[in-house]
């Protein structure tokens, strides 16, 4: 039977799409690799599995799964010159299975022409050594991009984040930023933040919390722009980079669970909608916390709910750190008589840690010693100059502003109005 040509141009199109492809056809065409011979004298995928447990510290299921893309290493040599260079430059044993975990081939990387040349270039961008492995621990892709796309991704960051310190510890807290497409993915989002008055500034302080901000999808931050912008906080205030930022981390379903929560002690929408506007931090506690705070600060602390909705920054601040110990540090001192009028809480809450222990700790401590030196002159009339030494309060006797106590600066003024 006489077959069309068109037949024959379909046979050709199947047999080049389920072709068989050689194992180096599977690595990544970005990278240089070391080609390795197939015959007879290969590594069988068993021996490869053993090799990843033995000098990798895969697991066996793991090994034997990854040998599977190692089948065309003829000999041990290939990868022991890859997992020695990876180690001469700071990798533990930690690093190396995270990264072969990754990507198996690595071990198949020519070593010269890939990761030396590499690693060079990362050098020539100004990255120390011990850089470099976070760098690439945190980005893989820095070896598997070409050269010249690493560079201009890797300079990209360096003049929006402004330091290769400050590039580096963002490249430890969040991976994968190298990944994402500069021209199709970061650069849109950034013209889009500059245009709600995000200056370079703000960049890097946003960045330095929480990249994923400039790391969505462009309809997903323009939805969250448009969101923010809905609650009546505008592109010109302070308030909207954080609001932005902190509104990106919370659901809609959590949002409301929260509205809802404030809503059982009393809040109507518009003062849980103030208290947002005001102070957005709250949002990013669990409910749980949020309950406990308010739990704290109305039943025991005997403030209105009322009071919490104007000040929501109170929210904000760690219960077991500042809320409880200081309400309870201020209110021994009230039973002592040691406070003189009405102190209100957010007086003492929001200042920090050194002015709270000169203001409430120390002053008072020495007025308290004072009076009692004073009451012994009054009962005792003239007091002996060894009584009276007795009595002095000397500079030694003071609280120190360095607490030796376990838990750091701070913790040591709280055992002694607790006893």
């Amino acid at each position: 039977m006489k077959r069309s040509p068109a037949f024959y141009l379909f046979s050709k199109t199947l047999y080049f799409i389920y072709r068989p492809r050689p194992a180096d056809a599977l690595l990544s065409s970005t990278s240089s690799y070391s080609v390795a011979a197939t015959g007879s004298g290969a590594l069988q995928p068993s021996f490869m599995a053993e090799y990843l447990v033995t000098s990798c510290g895969f697991s066996p299921e793991k090994a034997t799964k990854a040998s599977n893309l190692l089948g065309g290493i003829a000999s041990r040599r290939q990868p022991d010159s890859v997992l020695g260079f990876l180690k001469s430059h700071g990798f533990d044993d930690t690093h190396v299975k995270e990264l072969l975990s990754w990507n198996p081939r690595w071990l198949l990387l020519d070593v010269e022409k890939t990761l030396a040349a590499k690693f060079r270039t990362l050098q020539e961008l100004g990255f120390s050594q011990s850089d470099i492995t976070h760098l690439v621990v945190a980005n893989p892709s820095a070896i598997n991009c070409r050269v010249r796309t690493v560079v201009h991704k890797i300079r990209f960051w360096q003049g929006l984040i402004g330091s290769n310190d400050l590039l580096i510890k963002l490249f430890k807290q969040h991976r994968w930023l190298l990944g994402y497409s500069i021209e199709k993915r970061i650069q849109p989002n950034i013209e889009m933040l500059r245009s709600c008055g995000f200056t370079d500034q703000k960049f890097r302080t946003i960045l330095g919390y929480h990249p994923m901000l400039v790391t969505q999808r462009a309809e997903n931050l323009r939805a969250l722009i448009s969101r923010v912008e809905g609650f009546g906080v505008a592109r010109t205030s302070g308030r909207f980079h954080w609001t932005l930022w902190m509104l990106s981390n919370v659901s809609v379903e959590r949002f409301n669970a929260q509205k809802k929560l404030f809503g059982a002690f009393g809040w109507s929408e518009a003062d849980f909608l103030d208290a947002f506007r005001k102070a957005p931090g709250f949002l990013t506690c669990s409910l749980k916390n949020l309950k406990m705070k308010m739990e704290f600060l109305v039943n025991e602390a005997g403030y209105a709910p009322s009071y919490i909705a104007l000040h929501p920054v109170l929210l904000t601040f760690s219960l077991e750190k500042r809320l409880i110990p200081r309400y309870q540090h201020v209110a021994a001192l009230k039973s002592r008589g040691l406070c003189a009028g009405h102190l209100k809480l957010l007086t003492y809450i929001m200042c920090s840690e050194k002015k709270f222990l000169e203001s409430y700790a120390y002053i008072h401590e020495l007025r308290k010693r004072c009076k009692e030196m004073e009451r012994k002159k009054t009962d005792g009339g003239v007091a002996t100059e060894e009584k009276s030494s007795k009595g002095r309060v000397h500079p030694s006797d003071t609280p120190s502003p360095v607490c030796s106590e376990e838990g750091g600066e701070g913790n040591c003024w709280r055992s002694s109005f607790t006893k």
